[in-house]
């Protein structure tokens, strides 16, 4: 979705084609454009979420977990922790898209022009890879806020949330203030490896096929890019 209205966000935020810009009219075009993704995906990560901690067999798939958070946190249940989804997917992101032909221009200029495909590559999971540099602590933080919810939903004593809750910032900022008092740097970015290597492998795929896939939508439909 977000490479979708992308450059969507970038013609109409800045006035002109996504090509045209510079990096950081690409970046932030790019962060803007995870907004419709995040309001998409929340729910399923909740609900994925609450799938991974149920060691003890309480829920009978998917939908009996959507069910129980609905039963008892309502439709802001399905949101929960979205602060710190939304500031995930702005900063990897506009990280993605600002430094992405920085790095294919270096690739290009050590390996020539001719190796367009190890260009998009090596480009793409760098930029993925300097994504989860930026946005590694907002995905430890966001986890840890949707693991405490989402324990909560089993405690009648606790107080059902108002719906604008779960969209607040302040749950975030708290377990971020938390872990680093506790933990440093090092807390904040726990995993950071493997999660470099996850969406730098993502970001490569990404390079390589959204501009083929654009070239070969124009050229079906007589256009020009």
């Amino acid at each position: 979705m977000k490479f979708f209205f992308q450059p969507i966000a970038h013609r109409n935020v800045f006035g002109k084609k996504e090509a045209d810009g510079n990096p950081l009219t690409k970046g932030l075009a790019g962060a803007i454009a995870t907004i419709p993704e995040v309001a998409a995906i929340s729910p399923l990560e909740n609900i994925k979420l609450a799938a991974q901690l149920d060691k003890e067999g309480k829920f009978n798939g998917s939908m009996d977990i959507a069910k129980h958070i609905m039963r008892t946190r309502g439709l802001g249940g399905m949101y929960i922790g979205y602060a710190g989804m939304q500031v995930r997917q702005m900063l990897w992101t506009g990280g993605f898209f600002m430094t992405l032909d920085f790095y294919k221009g270096g690739i290009q200029s050590a390996i020539g022009k001719d190796y367009k495909l190890a260009t998009d590559v090596g480009g793409g999971f760098l930029a993925g890879a300097s994504g989860v540099a930026i946005n590694c602590w907002t995905d430890v933080c966001r986890s840890i806020v949707q693991k405490e919810a989402l324990a909560a939903t089993f405690d009648p004593s606790i107080p059902r949330p108002s719906f604008a809750s779960s969209f607040a910032p302040g749950p975030f900022l708290a377990v971020t203030s938390r872990l680093f008092a506790e933990r440093g740097v090092a807390g904040l970015y726990s995993g950071v490896g493997p999660k470099m290597v996850h969406l730098g492998g993502s970001g490569a795929i990404l390079a390589v096929l959204m501009p083929r896939f654009k070239d070969m939508w124009f050229a079906s439909n007589g256009l020009h890019a």
